[in-house]
């Protein structure tokens, strides 16, 4: 098993995902970003940790994540 997966499973974990003061689609973002590996990028659906898409590059998956925001 990859060392991230547990990270993967559990996105709601993360502590720069939770912002107790507001809910966790405060932020008006429903896709975030989490590193899977050297060079990969998981785009997850903040509220259920489900993976959208997968990228090599940062900035390829920030650019997913906007676009599933749309």
């Amino acid at each position: 098993m990859h060392e991230n997966t547990e990270i993967r499973r559990e996105a709601s974990r993360i502590s720069y995902i939770n912002n107790n003061s507001s809910g966790p689609s405060a932020n008006g973002k429903r896709h975030i970003v989490i590193p899977a590996g050297i060079n990969f990028f998981h785009i997850t659906e903040q509220a259920t940790g489900q993976v959208k898409g997968f990228r090599c590059r940062h900035t390829d998956a920030c650019e997913l994540a906007r676009t599933l925001e749309r």
